[in-house]
């Protein structure tokens, strides 16, 4: 017998990755059980394990990802600073070199957490088990969907094969992308540095370095290519890698800096969209969430976050459901497509920048680099739109929210400018 306000008896989700985690939350007051079942041995302490072959890459919590799960377990921002997350004020601490400058240092009244992958995971695990009726079932291989149950969520991520022959259409990008890291211990100069640091040289150029501050008072440090530019996997090769990009600061924090890790390489080949919506090749009661949906270039950080607004999605839908849950996935997928769809259009629209990126570049894709450019632009110049620009990447706001208000129009004055000295060229 079902407890009244419940839809079901029993929710299953595969996978136990931040996708499996932010679904369980978010289905976890509608069914009277929820097993989360993953084939790896899950670590009580934040270590890595094999089922996230990229737990040394650094990960960022998009803002909107930070806000999505405090909604779906409240207090995990809380939980994650007692667990030694490094708040990283936006932009007082942050050193973004983008394209051709150094972003303005603004108090845009935002904040990130930043910490490992497997030190996100732990915490989220502790946060989830609050719910009284949510099991973790570590060392649990699923290798068919399961027919006894109310509602199947799959969440087991790029490799995903439980879904891998539902035919649906696909959008893919070959984006060839190859990135190394490591976990480094700080050298004395810089113990208590907080600093998020970003170089992203503008296109053609494919050198890319990231270094995120994380629990510990360590670094994570992340340097990427494309095209078969390999970045070595070596710390003296890794080291001199860094040395070759545009601006000294991560070379800087890299020559004294002591390896606490092996240098470990990737590498990704392309970026998928999978348009499960209208539901209608989906198995009955099946719903796919986070990169089984869409699986975007890693170095952009988006996938713990919208693998977050998938789950809110179907939370939301959830809690005004009435009727047959046969017709859930239906209503779930356009929503899920949404979040994927702002994420994507953000990536892609880089990636493609790259003119040996594999795949249809849109009719307008010369006017959105224009547009995004004049944004870029008028960031540097006026903090509104620097905001703007942060909440619209970091998926706080709808990308709808750049074309009106006053920072759209600082932004069509900067376009307009841009097109007058076009003209005088």
């Amino acid at each position: 017998m079902i407890t009244e306000g419940k839809l079901g008896a029993r929710a299953v989700i595969v996978g136990a990755g931040v996708a499996g985690l932010a679904a369980a939350a978010a289905v976890a007051s509608f069914f009277e059980t929820v097993e989360l079942l993953d084939k790896d041995e899950l670590p009580d302490t934040a270590q890595a394990r094999k089922g996230v072959p990229q737990d040394l890459q650094v990960h960022i919590l998009l803002k909107g990802g930070e806000l999505a799960l405090e909604s779906l377990l409240p207090g995990t921002r809380a939980a994650l600073l007692a667990a030694g997350a490094i708040n990283v004020g936006q932009t007082g601490d942050v050193s973004l070199w983008e394209r051709d400058a150094w972003h303005p240092a603004r108090d845009l009244g935002y904040s990130q957490l930043m910490m490992s992958r497997p030190a996100f995971e732990q915490v989220l695990r502790r946060q989830l088990l609050r719910h009284g009726n949510v099991t973790i079932r570590d060392r649990s291989a699923v290798e068919a969907l399961p027919s006894d149950v109310d509602l199947t969520v799959v969440a087991t991520g790029r490799g995903d094969r439980l879904l891998a022959d539902v035919p649906v259409p696909e959008t893919t990008l070959g984006i060839e992308v190859a990135y190394s890291s490591a976990r480094f211990a700080k050298p004395e100069r810089f113990r208590g540095e907080g600093r998020f640091i970003g170089c992203i040289p503008r296109p053609p150029d494919d050198r890319y370095g990231l270094v995120c501050p994380i629990e510990n008072d360590q670094w994570l440090i992340t340097l990427c290519s494309r095209f078969g530019n390999r970045v070595p996997d070596d710390v003296e090769g890794f080291r001199a890698h860094a040395a070759a990009l545009p601006v000294p600061d991560i070379a800087d924090r890299l020559r004294e800096a002591v390896a606490l890790t092996p240098v470990r390489s990737y590498r990704i080949a392309a970026a998928r969209w999978r348009h499960f919506e209208p539901a209608t090749m989906l198995p009955r009661r099946v719903l796919p969430i986070g990169d089984c949906i869409s699986s975007f270039n890693p170095t952009f950080g988006q996938g713990m976050s919208v693998a977050a607004g998938h789950a809110v999605a179907l939370r939301d839908i959830l809690a005004n459901w009435v009727g047959s849950l046969d017709d859930v996935a239906a209503a779930y997928l356009p929503h899920a497509a949404e979040v994927s769809r702002q994420a994507w259009s953000l990536a892609a629209m880089v990636d493609l920048e790259y003119p040996r990126t594999r795949g249809e570049r849109p009719a307008n894709f010369d006017k959105f680099v224009l547009g995004s450019e004049a944004m870029r632009r008028a960031a540097m110049l006026h903090p509104e739109v620097q905001r703007l620009r942060f909440e619209i990447g970091n998926l706080v706001k709808p990308d709808s929210a750049a074309r009106s208000g006053p920072a759209a129009r600082l932004v069509a004055r900067e376009l307009a400018r841009a097109g007058g000295r076009s003209r005088e060229r």
